[in-house]
């Protein structure tokens, strides 16, 4: 028997009318639906009227191999247009980079629409730059968080992107992703409570430029909670990630002794935006075998080396790792995978955050 489905609303984010709208959570959950019947019908608490009234959207992805014409149209291929649209149009299509009702007559043969929509890569954002966006109001970017690639610099580009399509008025930016990374570079520089977002929640962000234009942005960031039934095919530790919506994270290794048994030799902090790790070397008494032990930095007691990407002007405080023994030692059991973690989440952050900082 099939189980009962819910799904995720748009109408939560949609009323806080934010101008960009980031959406976070558990796979198949209804967020990419939501957000395609919002650019065919358009949604009134967002003042979208959609492409059934003459409104155009742009469907975006990061890389050039994630969009193609047969995927373009595959994305759509889920919604009921013949019934969206009172019985006129029968699907999408996308063609050379435009999507288009289409229809067959009475003869046959195919009949579209004037073009509805447009899709394209972030990759390439200069030839999006070149191109006059004529009543274009809503912008779907999918998959913004990734596991481990993103473009250099990519918020800023995605801000040139949606200049470009909105050139003379402000539209909607819909971003969607699921729970694989805490560490994606739009929370690190637009959402800096994404580490203490609960589910169910939505947290409201306002922006300034420092143009002097006097630009205001609101940014909606929803961590969706748990939608029943969207799932049938997840088991294990995955299913925590797909189906719950939790961080999306694997198992990896703890101390293996009682933090009594071991000696500290070193400890410094790395920070990095709203991130902070307590790194100790450690050494086993009873051994003398060496590793790294790396925790949540929670509080603001004092420390001696610090390692961050912000200025300051303490001696003690670095953008790399020293040459000195402790640290090189430190670097040396990091790159030999000798490092152990308080927990799973804090393992996947540090990671990547590692990774961003080329330490």
């Amino acid at each position: 028997m099939a189980r009962k489905r819910d799904y995720w609303s748009r109408k939560a984010i949609m009323s806080t009318g934010a101008d960009y709208m980031l959406v976070y959570g558990q796979n198949c959950s209804g967020k990419s639906f939501q957000s395609k019947d919002a650019a065919i019908e358009g949604d009134e608490d967002a003042a979208l009227l959609g492409a059934l009234k003459g409104e155009r959207f742009f469907y975006l992805r990061r890389m050039v191999t994630e969009i193609n014409q047969n995927k373009a149209t595959m994305y759509f291929e889920d919604m009921d247009v013949h019934k969206l649209t009172g019985g006129e149009w029968d699907g999408v299509e996308a063609l050379q980079g435009l999507y288009y009702f289409w229809r067959l007559n009475e003869n046959g043969k195919k009949e579209r629409s004037e073009y509805i929509g447009a899709y394209g890569s972030l990759y390439d954002w200069q030839k999006i730059k070149s191109v006059a966006w004529v009543n274009f109001k809503l912008i779907i970017f999918e998959e913004f968080i990734a596991a481990d690639y993103y473009l250099d610099d990519e918020p800023t580009k995605l801000q040139r992107v949606v200049t470009a399509i909105f050139r003379d008025h402000k539209g909607k930016v819909l971003m969607l992703g699921n729970t694989i990374s805490r560490t994606c570079p739009y929370f690190l520089e637009w959402c800096p409570n994404v580490l203490k977002q609960q589910p169910g929640t939505i947290e409201i962000y306002n922006m300034h430029d420092e143009a002097g234009e006097g630009i205001e942005i609101k940014i909606a960031c929803e961590y969706t909670g748990h939608v029943k039934g969207s799932g049938s095919m997840f088991f294990g530790q995955a299913s925590k990630a797909i189906m719950a919506g939790e961080w999306d994270v694997v198992n990896s290794p703890k101390l293996p002794k009682d933090k009594m048994d071991y000696e500290k030799v070193y400890e410094l902090v790395i920070t990095y935006k709203q991130f902070s790790f307590v790194v100790q070397l450690l050494v086993d008494i009873y051994t003398g075998v060496c590793l790294v032990y790396i925790y949540p930095r929670t509080t603001k007691r004092k420390i001696q080396r610090l390692i961050t990407d912000a200025f300051s002007d303490s001696a003690d405080t670095t953008r790399y790792f020293k040459d000195n023994r402790p640290e090189t030692r430190i670097r040396e059991l990091i790159a030999n995978e000798k490092v152990v973690y308080s927990d799973n989440l804090t393992a996947s952050d540090f990671k990547n955050i590692y990774s961003q900082m080329s330490l």
